[in-house]
């Protein structure tokens, strides 16, 4: 079924409203909503420092409002990041994406150590057109959730694979000299139910427990829309108790869109 004229004009005016409650939102959060829970934040580790004098229910319930009001900073930073890729592109820049993962595997090193893990790169990765920050935060995110979600006893194994294809497609054919890169990031982690392989990447998606699991459930939604922005296209594949891998498309140069 094709769109009129009419259907595309209403559809962008809904976006932009939604754009635009979102940006309201954004600027909200950056203050009135940080500013008192940093006072709560403040007093509870004040409360912290005196926890001697505290009964041991006291002290349960004050390890909850630190752990609470963390993840609330958490949320809020990420809503933040999300809402600011909808008010530009950034500028782009010459990348190399083997520099890129060398500088994650230095972030991630303590994390690294901690679960005996490996970020293994079978091919040497492209170097791309695009902003840095932003292709940065996509490689951070996915390779974070490889370490965070990773099978008891088993050590993450993280594979990151290459090649150049043809066209925007996952069944685009390679070609070495192709104007689009096809990258693959696959770990040996718990997996999920592939039912859920298009929602992971909805805002505010968790498929695991809070309370068992670090997060809040936006970083996969803020890889897609950087993908999405650099003009290029994210999926998941996934077998539960077995792994998981995502593929990302991107364009070698950024064209003006």
């Amino acid at each position: 079924m094709s769109l009129n004229n009419k259907q595309l004009e209403e559809i962008n005016q809904a976006l932009e409203s939604s754009n635009h409650d979102l940006q309201q939102f954004a600027s909200v959060a950056s203050h009135d909503l940080q500013e008192p829970l940093r006072k709560i934040q403040v007093f509870s580790n004040l409360l912290k420092e005196k926890q001697a004098q505290l009964s041991d229910e006291s002290k349960i319930y004050l390890e909850k409002i630190i752990d609470s009001s963390g993840r609330m900073k958490s949320l809020i930073i990420d809503i933040l990041n999300y809402s600011r890729l909808s008010a530009g592109g950034g500028q782009k820049a010459r990348i190399d994406l083997n520099e890129l993962i060398n500088e994650l595997k230095d972030d991630f090193e303590l994390s690294i150590h901690d679960k005996s893990a490996a970020i293994i790169v079978e091919d040497k990765l492209p170097v791309l057109y695009a902003n840095k920050g932003q292709v940065r935060q996509v490689f951070q995110n996915i390779i974070s959730n490889a370490l965070k979600f990773s099978r008891l006893n088993v050590s993450p194994i993280i594979h990151i694979r290459s090649q150049r294809i043809k066209g925007k497609s996952f069944q685009s054919g390679i070609d070495e000299s192709g104007a689009y890169c096809l990258i693959s990031i696959s770990d040996n982690g718990i997996g999920f139910d592939e039912k859920y392989a298009t929602s992971i990447f909805a805002l505010f998606e968790r498929l695991n427990s809070k309370d068992k699991y670090e997060g809040t459930g936006i970083g996969l939604a803020i890889a897609k829309k950087i993908i999405d922005k650099h003009n290029g296209l994210i999926t998941a594949n996934s077998v539960e108790g077995k792994g998981t891998e995502f593929k990302i498309i991107l364009p070698i140069m950024q064209t003006p869109h």
